[in-house]
């Protein structure tokens, strides 16, 4: 049971800030230390999954240092799967709301919604 709960090297401030904000909370450290967390992958590819991945960044620090079978790791790869599921949708409407107005004063407003894909 203490393997599940554990947090290895790793802040816990970190982990439980880098749920909600991950992006943010790898820079907080990253300012704080110059380097955090220690791991084998070159600076090119830490910053690039910083920037598209950081979910799958903080469950790849998680498994160096802790291991897989640990509730952060589940959480965050979770949490990856996730958002790469629920955010599809997002950016695909438009709604377009155009207002004329008649010579006799009325105003008619008109509301179309389109699917961009």
């Amino acid at each position: 049971m203490d393997t599940l709960f554990a947090t290895g090297h790793l802040a816990p401030w970190l982990l439980i800030a880098g749920l909600f904000f991950p992006r943010l909370a790898l820079l907080i450290a990253w300012l704080a230390t110059g380097s955090y967390p220690p791991n084998g992958l070159p600076d090119l590819l830490n910053f690039v999954s910083w920037l598209f991945f950081p979910r799958f960044l903080m469950a790849y620090y998680i498994y160096i240092d802790i291991g897989a079978n640990n509730l952060w790791f589940l959480l965050y790869l979770a949490l990856g799967i996730a958002s790469f599921i629920g955010e599809t949708g997002y950016a695909h409407r438009r709604v377009t709301r155009r207002t004329t107005v008649s010579e006799d004063g009325r105003t008619t407003t008109t509301v179309e919604k389109d699917e961009i894909f």
